[in-house]
C-alpha cells in the first residue's frame, strides 16, 4: 500500500532533489517524527526560517550552474531574495550594486578568485560588514583557517548538506529589529 515515485526524465534535475526532500519531510511530519520527537534524531525542520524574509538579499557567486541553482532553489524556498553572479568580478560589481545582507562565495572562480573577492569586499567600507561564507570544495587540513584567515566569516564544505544548508547560511545573517 506504498507509494511509488516514477520518473520519465532520465536526467534528475536540482528542483526534482528539493520536491523529493518536501515530500520527505511532509511523510516524516505526517508520522509523527519531527524536531519535538527526541528518538527522531532530527534536529529541525527543513525551512525553520520562513517566516516574512521579503528584502533579505542573498548574493551568490558560483560558477557551477548545478550548484547556482541548488543554492539558490534551497533559500528561495525559505523567503529568500537571490542574486546570481558566475565569477569574482561579477560577483564584485553585483555586491556593490546590490549590497546584499550576505555573500555566499566559491573559492575556485574564474576572473577573480574567491580570496581576492573577499579582500576586496573586506577592504570596503561599505560593504565589509557584510559576511561571506565560504562554500567550497576544498576540505583539506588547514583549508578551513586558512579561508577564515583569508577574511571568509564562515565556511561550508561541499558537498552540501541540503536539508541544513539554509539553516547554515542563515545563522551568519545579521538580525533585523
Amino acid at each position: 500500500m506504498g507509494s511509488r515515485l516514477l520518473l520519465s526524465s532520465p536526467q534528475p534535475t536540482v528542483k526534482l532533489s528539493i520536491a523529493i526532500l518536501d515530500v520527505i519531510d511532509h511523510i516524516t511530519l505526517i508520522a509523527g517524527v519531527g524536531e519535538n520527537d527526541p528518538g527522531s534524531g532530527k534536529a529541525q525542520t527543513r525551512h525553520p526560517e520562513q517566516a516574512d524574509q521579503s528584502g533579505r538579499r542573498i548574493l551568490i557567486i558560483e560558477d557551477d550552474p548545478l550548484s547556482q541553482e541548488l543554492y539558490a532553489d534551497l533559500l528561495e524556498a525559505s523567503g529568500y531574495s537571490v542574486v546570481p553572479a558566475v565569477n569574482g568580478e561579477e560577483g564584485l560589481a553585483a555586491a556593490r550594486r546590490e549590497q546584499p545582507d550576505i555573500i555566499i562565495c566559491d573559492v575556485r572562480l574564474p576572473k577573480l578568485g574567491g580570496c581576492e573577492v573577499v579582500r576586496d569586499l573586506k577592504a570596503d567600507p561599505v560593504l565589509r560588514q557584510i559576511p561571506i561564507i565560504a562554500v567550497t570544495a576544498l576540505d583539506s587540513v588547514g583549508d578551513r583557517e586558512r579561508l577564515l584567515a583569508a577574511g571568509f566569516d564562515g565556511y561550508i564544505a561541499k558537498p552540501i548538506e541540503a536539508q541544513a544548508f539554509t539553516s547554515q547560511i542563515v545563522s551568519f545573517l545579521p538580525d533585523v529589529h
